[in-house]
């Protein structure tokens, strides 16, 4: 665990989706040049068979994917990510609960999702984000879909 005082400390999930790189954008802003942000990708563990050659396979693959998804987080565009100490930490975990799980265990200030919106409340918050609200310790700010392009964009009229 990292040891020096940061003003803010947010933790951010990310998938590599545009919602989720909103997300980190508006995770550095609110962390600012004195604060930290924690990029956190879970992937499922897959339970059933553990330990067989298929299953090993699947979790080496998820593993593998999920490093890839977190080595190709793209600085550009986020030069704010560039001002502030970031981290990331891959979780072998449902994503709600590995973010939820980080959050806890840096004792961060906030948790920053991106919501895909695809439809009712839970699909229009996303699974991920909606299961948040409902086990996370702290604040949980969720960028709605219908504002991702706004921030991606840079329009600090956003709101967020």
């Amino acid at each position: 665990m990292e040891t020096a005082e940061h003003d803010q400390v947010i933790v951010v999930g990310y998938d590599g989706s545009e919602a989720s790189r909103a997300a980190v954008m508006v995770a550095a802003r609110h962390a600012g040049r004195r604060g930290r942000v924690v990029v956190v990708h879970g992937y499922e563990v897959p339970t059933d068979r553990l330990g067989t050659p298929v299953t090993d396979r699947l979790l080496v693959e998820r593993r593998e994917r999920g490093r890839a998804i977190l080595d190709a987080l793209p600085l550009t565009g986020n030069e704010e990510l560039l001002d502030t100490d970031y981290d990331t930490e891959l979780v072998g975990a449902p994503p709600a609960q590995a973010i939820a799980d980080v959050a806890r265990n840096v004792d961060a200030d906030e948790i920053v999702v991106g919501a895909h919106g695809l439809g009712r409340l839970r699909a229009l918050l996303g699974s991920v984000s909606h299961e948040l609200l409902e086990i996370a310790d702290r604040p949980v700010l969720v960028i709605p879909a219908s504002a991702v392009y706004a921030v991606l964009r840079g329009n600090a009229h956003a709101g967020l």
